[in-house]
């Protein structure tokens, strides 16, 4: 559990027991100051305190959590009718002791049922307030065991999509090195620059909005110099993303995907990426045609990757369509922010 969570609990569980103890301790207090009065209020607040903390820390935990109802109910009963006249008898002797009587112990059955219903109701709060404890505790563990799960899947997707996003890239990279040396080398330049960003960005849950369309336009400046300064590749941003945040690596992989299943002569015929952003929203949509040696776009693995991601960190404020009409090929997201 997370040591913040664990700090919180400690304290928590401070402020009950010593509610606890100040309930017993100004709950009925004596009219008078006599002996007598002393030894009755000292021995009805021990006994029961014994039978509720016996309960709360010995009896729920060990038995009654873990289903071993029998024992449970042998072990509760033993509890209170031994508890019962040992505080009698202890009030007894204790009492005889202090006026230097000689002891008597006297003990009669109505004196038993009256101290073990006392005692009983010790054990129902006891029993009750650690069966609350340990739901609530059980909740938080619970609910730490889902955020820990969710967060080893998002690192988990992340790190499949890094390798997807670099094996392009590298392949880019060859294409240039017979072609262009230069080209090559600056190509490597920019790929250093988004792999830093991978590598140390894409490890927060959020990054800035602006640092990700930095790395985005640095990836079709790369595309660019595999296919040539093509006038068609279209990159536009309408509105403000200063001070927006997102979750990192979300439009790479669309942005990839349409660079791998298009070629030249798709380039040419047109591959549009628009970011359109509003105060509490954006709307990003990238289309491009479709090499015709493709004969199925399913969107690739990373497309599905981006879908679990979405699922996991913009439920219910996310809208994905892709849509395939003839060779064009169309992804719209729109993100509530």
């Amino acid at each position: 559990m997370d040591k913040s969570v664990k700090q919180k609990n400690r304290k928590i569980n401070l402020l009950f027991h010593l509610s606890v103890l100040a309930l017993v301790i100004v709950l009925d207090l004596p009219n008078a100051l006599d002996v007598d009065s002393i030894i009755y209020y000292i021995v009805t607040r021990v006994f029961p305190l014994v039978v509720f903390y016996t309960c709360y820390f010995w009896l729920v935990p060990n038995y009654l959590a873990k289903k071993k109802i029998l024992v449970f109910i042998i072990l509760l009963l033993v509890l209170l009718n031994v508890s019962t006249p040992i505080a009698y008898l202890t009030m007894e002797i204790v009492h005889d002791s202090l006026f230097e009587n000689a002891i008597h112990l006297f003990y009669e059955l109505h004196m038993h049922f009256s101290g073990l219903f006392v005692l009983t109701v010790s054990a129902v709060f006891g029993i009750a307030f650690r069966s609350v404890a340990g739901w609530y505790e059980e909740m938080q563990n619970k609910s730490m065991f889902e955020k820990e799960k969710l967060k080893s899947e998002l690192l988990l997707l992340k790190a499949q999509i890094n390798p997807h996003f670099l094996f392009n890239t590298l392949n880019s990279i060859d294409f240039l090195i017979y072609s262009d040396q230069s080209k090559a080398s600056e190509s490597l330049i920019k790929l250093s620059s988004m792999l830093r960003y991978v590598i140390y960005d894409t490890v927060n849950d959020m990054v800035t909005l602006q640092k990700e369309i930095e790395q985005m336009e640095a990836y079709i400046a790369l595309q660019r110099l595999r296919f040539g300064e093509i006038g068609s590749v279209r990159f536009e941003i309408t509105g403000n993303p200063s001070g927006k945040m997102i979750a990192p690596m979300l439009f790479m992989p669309f942005i990839e995907n349409a660079f791998k299943h298009t070629d030249e002569a798709g380039i040419i015929k047109g591959l549009s990426i628009r970011f359109n952003i509003d105060k509490n929203s954006l709307e990003f949509t990238c289309e491009n045609y479709i090499s015709l040696k493709e004969n199925n776009h399913s969107g690739g693995f990373g497309l599905v990757n981006v879908r679990k991601r979405l699922e996991m960190q913009y439920p219910d404020n996310y809208n994905l369509t892709i849509n395939k009409t003839g060779q064009a090929f169309k992804v719209a997201l729109k993100l509530n922010l």
